[in-house]
């Protein structure tokens, strides 16, 4: 064959191939690209480049990633609900009812939903001062209901009150609210920039997975099947949802099965000889992205020696403990002196690492039935002013 014809040949055939896209990640670390084809209550089906079809548990998988999501929303402005299943919806439109209300999605997704099933409605959700101030007050709430108005001194700032939501007139469209005072209101919802619902009853099913779409709503299912033409959900609450998968971005199963220490609080003792910032999540000890031996993390823990961080694990069937161990070389180097780091369970030392800055050392513990996981750093002088050490990757998984 003459190199002409054969270099046409070769494009002809790779402009013919298809495109392997989708990405499969599982709980023991696999990653499969490929084609998904089938999900089921069981298991989910990925044909991969050479055509074969790859049966994965569902019990087994965390994430499959379809597409990249949009930064943000295509529409200019947004309305942002939260459900008690944890969805989170970005809405053009929010029809209220006496017992439910529709929802109108950025992506062009129609729902309706239960009233009970909402907890929290933010208008002008894209405005970043209106829902950083709106997240601020949240997690001051203490199980109360609350309405927020827009100041009229200012379209940056949210007035609260706190009290109790009763019933919507569908009509007039007006919500009561008991003032925390006693003194009673009918506020107009067209002029109710936030609105907090202090919920206690869980859904009536589990969740299984969270869809994302292309604009980071993030919708929670209890029940999923999919077979090459549409995505079908059934919520937590009973709702029956169709996707096209064309607006999905990704299927997150993690809940819970994968869950990183930066994610999590932790009862933190230091030294007394440490005056500065002793601990740093998903970064570096100067702020900057975890770099061991040239390969990038983007979850992790940076400490000082000296310090003690303490995990309550308790109600979460977590078997296994993971993280590769060492110093990001742009923090310190081999000259840092000798620095540990100590793992208990329950009280139990497991294993003691020594941090090098050459070589990470991976870290694999059992804990299965472990209420109490304690991670020690330990230099090798008493101020432990030079002593560091890198949990790159950390993550307890079921």
């Amino acid at each position: 064959m003459k190199p002409i014809r054969r270099i046409c040949v070769v494009m002809i055939l790779l402009l013919a191939a298809p495109v392997w896209g989708d990405e499969l990640k599982t709980l023991n670390g696999k990653t499969i690209t490929g084609k998904l084809q089938k999900i089921t209550s069981n298991s989910i089906v990925v044909t991969d480049a050479s055509n074969a079809s790859i049966n994965s548990p569902l019990s087994q998988v965390l994430d499959i990633t379809l597409q990249p999501g949009r930064p943000a929303p295509a529409a200019a402005k947004y309305i942002e609900v939260q459900l008690a299943d944890n969805s989170i919806l970005r809405c053009t439109k929010v029809t209220f009812h006496e017992n439910d209300f529709d929802v109108e999605m950025t992506t062009g997704l129609t729902l309706k939903l239960p009233l009970t099933s909402m907890v929290s409605f933010l208008r002008d959700a894209q405005n970043p001062k209106l829902r950083k101030q709106w997240e601020k007050q949240a997690k001051s709430r203490k199980n109360r209901d609350a309405i927020a108005f827009l100041s009229e001194k200012s379209n940056d700032v949210l007035e609260e009150l706190e009290g109790a939501l009763g019933s919507i007139d569908a009509k007039n469209q007006t919500i009561r609210f008991r003032h925390e005072s006693g003194r009673d209101l009918t506020p107009s919802l067209d002029t109710l920039y936030g609105l907090q619902f202090a919920r206690i009853d869980p859904p009536a099913e589990a969740s299984i997975c969270r869809v994302i779409d292309v604009d980071g709503n993030s919708l929670v299912a209890a029940k999923l099947d999919y077979e090459g033409t549409q995505v079908n959900i059934t919520t937590p609450f009973g709702v029956k949802v169709a996707l096209e998968p064309k607006i999905i971005a990704r299927f997150d199963f993690n809940f819970g099965r994968l869950t990183f220490l930066s994610d999590l609080d932790a009862k933190v003792t230091e030294s007394p000889f440490l005056a500065f910032n002793h601990v740093r999540k998903d970064s570096n000890l100067n702020g900057d992205p975890i770099v061991l031996q040239d390969k990038k993390y983007d979850k992790g823990l940076s400490m000082y020696a000296g310090v003690e961080l303490e995990y309550n694990l308790a109600g979460k069937e977590y078997k296994t403990f993971k993280a590769m161990l060492g110093v990001d070389s742009r923090i310190a180097e081999e000259g840092q002196g000798k620095v540990t780091v100590t793992i208990y369970c329950d009280g139990d030392k497991r294993n003691t690492y020594e941090v090098s800055a050459k070589a990470p050392v991976p870290i694999a513990i059992n804990v299965d039935r472990v209420t109490v996981l304690r991670v020690v750093v330990s230099g090798s002088n008493i101020t432990n002013f030079s002593g560091h050490a890198t949990l790159a990757n950390a993550h307890v998984s079921q």
